[in-house]
């Protein structure tokens, strides 16, 4: 039955022609609102947003909260978009909520997308169950997204680069405007954005709304005391943490993450438990030792920068398997990337990849040592059989080829 809604839900367009809120406002009126029935904290941005909600989620939870945790795209399951105290939605759920939604979506003659319907569905489930705190990821930009219906307690903004520039705009400025529309009246407005053009708009959209922004560097510094491959510990003032997750970039959502609980007023000892116990599969998560190999879903420029910067790090940086999808900066991504490795294996992800050929070209101008490898699995096959026991392997350059591997671990 779940595989039957499955194929329903992906029938449906990814976005549509466009980025529009009507449809979606009409969809959640016929459900009578369920966004409304819980709080919510609205998180946009370009890289980090997961990891900055997974935070969030796990602190909350520890500090006794029921929480609901909507993200995309998901890495193996469907199920994974939406979660109650870190527990993905059943397949029962999911049966019975597309039910719901599908006879409003028919009754009203609502022209819904992938994205805006799998929103309702996430919203309808924590009205359902009643949670105390929604923490709901934007999908793409901010203005027009379909999660953009909220009037959240808290806004974020993780940080903005380029990213979809044909449907958000050419330069970070009209990206950043698109962002800032989560902005709401009379509300926080916490971000970790360091440029001053960005914060400005920030702040004008802020005095409009008559709402106030709060800064992460203006707030708080951290110090890295230690980083491994398995945690990092920093400090904040007087106060020492331990997270799981690798890259200082995850330090600074660490305290993005702790500077909204800081808001919110959880405890210190709530927020260390929550920032040490989360996981958040596909951010240079580690697979396997001896040969090192670890997977990355950095896939766009500001996201393969963070990555560069803990690659520099290892040493005998062996083998990069690589897929990009092919609306992504391809050169860009792969100049920052290539000439790190002795060897690269390209390869495709199961959505909408860059043929290996083209990718292979691309690769050719920065290692001449390519080899291409169409199958994921067997990609990653081929690393591992190269590569020696002190060796690094990393899988990289796009989330869905980054699904396709943990599907298979």
């Amino acid at each position: 039955m779940k595989e039957q809604v499955l194929d329903y839900l992906y029938g449906l367009k990814k976005f549509g022609d466009k980025l529009r809120l009507e449809e979606m406002e009409k969809l959640v009126s016929a459900l009578d609102n369920p966004q409304n029935k819980f709080k919510s904290i609205h998180i946009a941005g370009t890289n980090g947003k997961g990891s900055t909600a997974a935070f969030l989620a796990q602190i909350l939870e520890e500090a006794g909260y029921k929480v609901g945790l909507y993200t995309s795209p998901h890495l193996v399951n469907f199920n994974e978009r939406i979660k109650i105290n870190g527990k993905d939605i059943s397949d029962e759920n999911i049966v019975e909520l597309t039910k719901i939604i599908r006879e409003q979506v028919e009754t009203n003659n609502i022209d819904t997308t992938f994205f805006e319907f799998t929103t309702a569905m996430a919203f309808q489930h924590f009205a359902n169950e009643g949670v105390d705190f929604a923490i709901i990821e934007v999908g793409l930009g901010g203005r027009l997204d379909a999660t953009n219906v909220i009037d959240p307690d808290l806004c974020v903004i993780t940080n903005v680069s380029l990213e979809h520039t044909k449907i958000l705009g050419e330069t970070k400025e009209e990206i950043a405007k698109e962002k800032a529309a989560i902005i709401k009246e009379k509300k926080v407005v916490i971000t970790a954005e360091t440029d001053p053009i960005v914060l400005n708009i920030f702040e004008n959209k802020c005095k409009e709304k008559n709402s106030f922004l709060v800064v992460l560097d203006d707030q708080l510094k951290y110090k890295i005391n230690k980083s491994n491959f398995n945690t990092q510990t920093f400090t904040v003032k007087n106060n020492t943490f331990t997270i799981k997750m690798l890259g200082e970039h995850q330090i600074r959502n660490a305290c993005l993450a702790l500077l909204i609980a800081k808001q919110l007023e959880i405890p210190i000892n709530k927020v260390k438990w929550g920032l040490e116990k989360t996981l958040w599969a596909g951010r240079l998560q580690t697979l396997q030792e001896n040969p090192l190999l670890m997977v990355d879903g950095a896939h766009n420029i500001a996201g393969i920068k963070y990555l560069v910067n803990f690659v520099k790090t290892i040493r005998k940086r062996k083998i990069l398997v690589l897929g990009i999808a092919k609306d992504k900066k391809l050169n860009e991504m792969v100049s920052l990337l290539v000439p790190l490795f002795e060897q690269i294996i390209v390869t495709e992800g199961s959505f909408k990849p860059t043929p290996v050929e083209e990718l292979a070209e691309a690769v050719k101008e920065y290692n001449p040592n390519v080899k291409i490898v169409k199958d994921s699995e067997e990609a990653v096959k081929e690393a591992l059989n190269i590569a020696n026991e002190d060796d690094f392997v990393l899988v990289s350059g796009s989330l869905y080829l980054i699904g396709d591997i943990l599907h298979k671990y």
